[in-house]
C-alpha cells in the first residue's frame, strides 16, 4: 500500500499572539513551532507521535454549529486555524473558544490542536 505524506497547519490566536504550528507526518516526521514567521524551534517526531496524530485525524467528525440561545457570548479570546492536507484529502477548520464553550461540535479539533500544542512545546 502506497502512503502519502500528510501536512498540518495550526495557526493560534492566543493572548494577543499568533502562534503557528507546522507538522509533517512523512518518513521523517517533523514539526515546526512559529511565531509570526520566526521559528522558534523545530524537532522530529516519533512514531508514537506521528501515530498519535494520524489517530486523532481519524476521530475528525466536521461540526456543524447551531446558533446558540445565549446571544450574550463575550468576545472570544482565541480562536484557531486548522488545515490537513494529503494527496487525497484537505480539510480547513476554523473555530473561536466561544463556539467551543458553547457546543461540543468541535470537541475533535480541539483534541488535535491540543495535541499539536503539546508536540511543540520544546522540553
Amino acid at each position: 500500500m502506497k502512503t502519502y505524506p500528510i501536512a498540518i497547519e495550526l495557526t493560534a490566536w492566543v493572548e494577543l499572539g499568533l502562534n503557528q504550528y507546522e507538522v509533517t507526518i512523512d518518513e521523517i516526521s517533523k514539526i515546526t513551532v512559529k511565531r509570526t514567521d520566526d521559528v522558534l524551534h523545530a524537532k522530529e517526531l516519533t512514531d508514537d507521535q506521528a501515530q498519535q496524530l494520524i489517530e486523532a485525524i481519524e476521530l475528525i467528525a466536521a461540526p456543524v454549529m447551531l446558533n446558540p440561545a445565549d446571544k450574550t457570548l463575550n468576545k472570544a479570546d482565541s480562536s484557531y486555524e486548522l488545515i490537513i492536507e494529503s494527496a487525497h484529502f484537505s480539510m480547513e477548520f476554523n473555530w473561536e473558544d466561544v463556539e467551543v464553550n458553547h457546543s461540543q461540535a468541535f470537541q475533535t479539533l480541539v483534541k488535535l490542536a491540543d495535541l499539536i500544542q503539546s508536540l511543540g512545546q520544546f522540553h
